[in-house]
């Protein structure tokens, strides 16, 4: 198999509209892997979502980063190969947008299937699904207004997905869920836990 890395976007929506637009992009990211061209190439992948806050326009900004797993054929030949203008075609027919999209797409780069490099895109696709708030300076009510759009925005929404050979990998290894497993798994026998229980969470009203 090839690697090939995928970031589709929609225009910046409001926060109170947040929540449609990323139900919105799951059913079109949807409609995308099950086009003939796509589906006849595609082995697998993993689908991440982001959210970035605009603080200028104070709007926000849902995309998706997608690992795609094709078949080594991919690269061969105007019937396998998608150029990034017939992704962008493609996303904009399946997201059913009224304008041109900015989709960026491209092959990762793998010496003799060096793992880091493929590790590499794989920690690429499930960065943060937030860029962390505390970065941005922002007033105290203008932060809880956007904590409280991105809770409401998220909420019941699966941010990191796979599918197709991927989804059953990630199944075979018995791995806990990314959003709702235990992800500490500390044996017994470990000091592990006691370390965890050493992290304190205070909040002060004032």
């Amino acid at each position: 198999a090839e690697f090939v890395f995928l970031t589709v976007t929609v225009k910046n929506v409001s926060g109170a509209d947040l929540n449609k637009a990323l139900s919105d992009l799951t059913k079109s990211f949807d409609r995308l892997i099950r086009r003939a061209k796509v589906k006849k190439n595609l082995i697998g992948f993993m689908r991440a979502t982001e959210v970035t806050y605009n603080q200028s326009r104070d709007d926000y900004h849902p995309h998706l980063h997608i690992l795609l797993m094709v078949k080594s054929t991919y690269f061969k030949g105007a019937k396998n190969y998608i150029s990034q203008e017939e992704w962008c075609a493609m996303w904009q027919q399946s997201a059913k947008l009224s304008y041109t999209p900015q989709v960026d797409i491209r092959k990762v780069k793998s010496s003799n299937n060096n793992k880091k490099d493929i590790k590499k895109a794989v920690l690429e696709t499930a960065k943060y699904p937030v860029k962390p708030i505390d970065s941005l300076k922002l007033d105290d009510h203008v932060r809880v207004d956007v904590v409280n759009n991105l809770y409401n925005g998220l909420y019941k929404k699966r941010q990191i997905a796979y599918g197709g050979e991927l989804k059953r990998i990630f199944q075979e290894m018995k791995l806990d869920d990314l959003e709702n497993g235990n992800l500490v798994n500390v044996d017994e026998d470990s000091d592990s836990e006691m370390t965890v229980n050493k992290v304190v969470a205070e909040w002060f009203w004032d």
